[in-house]
């Protein structure tokens, strides 16, 4: 079975987008995260989907020194739940 180039191409984008997605997370330390850290992390395409679970109250965060930091746990209580939309 052959492959396209255009294919492996493909294919090879989502891995490098996934292992980097995941070598931020984890080295980020603790638990609290960036916008764009809780945005791989909870691996949605929009920082605005993550401030529209922040405004409402699916997830906590608060703003330090005037950035949004966003509590990591609280991303997985949320997809642990029931409430997830």
């Amino acid at each position: 079975m052959e492959i396209a180039r255009p294919d492996i191409d493909a294919l090879a984008s989502l891995v490098a987008k996934e292992v980097g997605a995941y070598i931020m997370v984890s080295l980020c330390p603790g638990r609290w995260l960036t916008l764009k850290e809780a945005m791989a992390y909870a691996k949605v395409k929009s920082v605005t989907t993550i401030k529209a679970w922040i405004e409402n109250g699916y997830i906590y965060a608060h703003k330090r020194s005037g950035q949004w930091i966003v509590d990591r746990e609280s991303i997985d209580d949320w997809y642990s739940s029931e409430k997830v939309i």
